[in-house]
């Protein structure tokens, strides 16, 4: 008979951690928290007329809301991507891509989510896009559910630990 091997416990928060890293998405959760820092990193008046679409290969796509703001950035590109990544830790954004788009009021980061913390979404729409956009390089489509739901609550704890 063999005798049973005890280890010991680890922490959820270690175990999710490390499962992030063998599926790469470590890097993926560090673009995604460009959209939490934007506006304090560009400061609210650029704020108000850009914001990050998308990432792709290391590039950030920004609607902007006019032509003479979509000059004015690109002047300030380079600097907002050193802002960025010195804020993240790393080095996430290589270039600033911009288009004209309708640009979205800014989100304050501690403003109170208009989703209760404890409603699990189960629709794709309930899904923010920028989640989606990150979660989307999973293959598995319940994994890619599963790590959005959990994406989701675990801001909205924190939202709720903010206020």
């Amino acid at each position: 008979m063999k005798a049973k091997v005890r280890r010991n416990p680890q922490r959820v928060g270690g175990i999710l951690e490390k499962t992030l890293k063998k599926m790469s998405l470590d890097g993926k959760l560090k673009e995604q928290e460009i959209w939490n820092i934007w506006s304090s990193v560009v400061g609210e008046p650029v704020s108000r007329h850009a914001q990050p679409d998308f990432m792709n290969n290391k590039i950030l796509f920004v609607r902007v809301s006019s032509s003479p703001w979509m000059q004015q950035l690109h002047y300030l590109g380079r600097g907002i991507c050193e802002a960025l990544n010195k804020r993240l830790g790393t080095h996430v954004v290589e270039e600033m891509r911009f288009k004209l788009g309708e640009v979205d009021p800014p989100c304050k980061e501690t403003q109170n989510s208009s989703r209760s913390s404890d409603t699990t979404p189960t629709r794709k729409k309930d899904i923010p896009k920028e989640i989606r956009q990150t979660l989307s390089s999973i293959k598995d489509v319940e994994v890619r559910k599963i790590l959005g739901r959990v994406i989701l609550m675990d801001q909205g704890k924190r939202k709720g630990k903010a206020r």
